[in-house]
């Protein structure tokens, strides 16, 4: 099992960690709109979980970079962060008002970021360097299928006339269940491996700024999630009130996306581990600027439905690669560290983007979402492209 089936076991529970984003773009807008605020109020709550991404990572990845547990380093934040995330999921959608479901979000996105910045530095530490394309290629396969299963299977359970979804409550419940399980699943099946070092009795360094290669990596990465975030809080509701679409159609547009993410995140993955990944990156970076330039000439269902699937593409890509190149450029004794502060850039990014465009689009209107999104990736695209990114010399076996 070592050798074969580690790459995909560690994958696992990015089906659970996909599917609770996922919810992002559907249930919980949705749930958000059933209080009939504003688009401001709207975008506030929904990057709450950027927010909370700013600085919970950073603090998880360093508490478990020094953290010397029986079971591991990074299985015990794991396993807190996903019942907490799971217990704040259950109560969502019972909130009596937008200012409750405003504080159980903020735990539920606190929670999620626990347990997922830790996650993130399992996967290089468990599998072999040759390996970790295969690795966060099948975890993005099982990232994008528990986002399609919410895309598919959210908004029918939300719609269930049953008694126990009188407050929408079985979509959440399922999809909390199916949260928990693959952590615990893989909790169970993993034995961490021992990297030897006094890394907990380490003094706390704010020197990232001096890895060249991880900061433009940061910067690429910041951009990109700007020209994402941008998009996604306001996209069903883009589709419903910009293209008179209803929110199945929407949905069914997220699931091609996500298919598409599926099918080519292990080719993609693996190629990755054959030629240099930051080329993988930049093609991914492209084909999802292409995609979005193309959303501003949307006048049907049927030309949606094909940018979402190149748009798919195009950001697998980006996610197969952003890790592996982050853990193949900083100290391995620090990467829960740096894998929080990879995120704070993400996240970030996420929580200006998607405010900002709230406040835009209460203003100026819908005409300003694709544009605005173009113009933060086009200047990734420019960073990779003149970036050189170079592997940092890591002497500790893993």
């Amino acid at each position: 099992m070592k050798n074969k089936f580690l790459p995909y076991i560690i994958g696992l529970p990015n089906l659970g960690v996909g599917l609770l984003w996922a919810m992002n773009m559907t249930l919980i807008p949705m749930l958000v709109a059933t209080y009939n605020v504003s688009n401001t109020k709207a975008g506030i709550l929904i990057t709450m979980g950027s927010f909370t991404g700013i600085f919970v990572q950073y603090i998880s990845g360093l508490l478990s970079d020094r953290s010397n547990f029986k079971m591991g380093r990074r299985k015990p934040f794991m396993i807190i962060g996903s019942i907490a995330t799971t217990i704040a999921m259950c109560v969502m959608p019972f909130a009596s008002s937008y200012w409750m479901l405003f504080v159980i979000s903020f735990i539920f996105y606190f929670s999620l970021n626990f347990y997922q910045g830790p996650y993130y530095s399992l996967i290089p530490e468990t599998v072999e360097e040759n390996q970790l394309g295969l690795a966060n290629g099948f975890s993005k396969v099982v990232s994008v299928l528990g986002g399609a299963f919410i895309f598919v299977i959210g908004p029918k359970l939300w719609d269930s006339t049953s008694s126990l979804n009188k407050n929408h409550g079985l979509s959440f419940f399922v999809s909390a269940f199916l949260g928990i399980i693959t952590v615990v699943v893989t909790v169970l099946l993993i034995k961490e491996n021992n990297i030897s070092r006094e890394n907990k009795k380490q003094k706390l360094k704010f020197d990232f700024y001096k890895f060249p290669s991880a900061m433009k990596l940061f910067f690429a990465m910041f951009f990109i999630y700007m020209g994402y975030g941008g998009i996604t809080p306001f996209f069903v509701k883009y589709c419903v009130n910009n293209l008179n679409l209803n929110e199945n159609t929407a949905s069914f547009s997220l699931l091609l996306l996500t298919i598409a993410g599926a099918i080519f995140a292990y080719p993609l993955g693996v190629l990755s581990d054959k030629i240099e990944r930051k080329k993988v990156m930049l093609f991914g970076t492209i084909v999802f600027a292409i995609s979005l330039f193309a959303g501003i000439f949307i006048a049907k269902a049927s030309v949606l439905y094909i940018m979402m699937c190149f748009m798919g593409i195009g950001f697998i890509a980006i996610q197969v690669t952003a890790y592996s190149m982050l853990a193949e450029v900083v100290p391995i004794e620090r990467l829960g560290e740096f894998m929080g502060i990879f995120n704070f850039f993400v996240s970030i990014s996420q929580f200006i983007s998607g405010n900002l465009m709230g406040v835009l689009l209460d203003l100026i209107g819908y005409k300003v979402l694709f544009p605005l999104s173009i113009l933060w990736i086009i200047i990734a695209i420019i960073i990779l492209s003149v970036s050189k990114i170079n592997k940092y010399n890591n002497s500790i076996s893993l």
